[in-house]
């Protein structure tokens, strides 16, 4: 009963329709097999950015220790999980 609440999508952060509530999922590059770390924490600033200006919650994997510095919040919850072999935390902002 919840197919018509939820919207799957990919496009890049700029250009991406954000919905007017609710949560962001996402699992962005972080540096280890994509990209540079750089380019991951600017990418997770322009995330947090964009969250807290729409007032949307968002759940991200990352295995940066400092990412919550670079999203610009700290987490309301953390759960530690693997992707693949690396490991990572689940930020969970509300």
């Amino acid at each position: 009963g919840v197919a018509g609440k939820i919207s799957f999508s990919c496009a890049p952060l700029d250009s991406a329709e954000l919905p007017e509530s609710g949560i962001v999922i996402t699992n962005p590059p972080y540096g280890e097999r994509m990209g540079d770390l750089k380019n991951a924490r600017e990418l997770c600033a322009a995330l947090g950015e964009r969250t807290w200006k729409n007032r949307l919650g968002a759940y991200v994997i990352s295995p940066d220790a400092e990412f919550e510095r670079y999203f610009g919040r700290r987490a309301d919850k953390r759960r530690k999980l693997y992707n693949g072999m690396i490991k990572c935390d689940l930020f969970m902002f509300r």
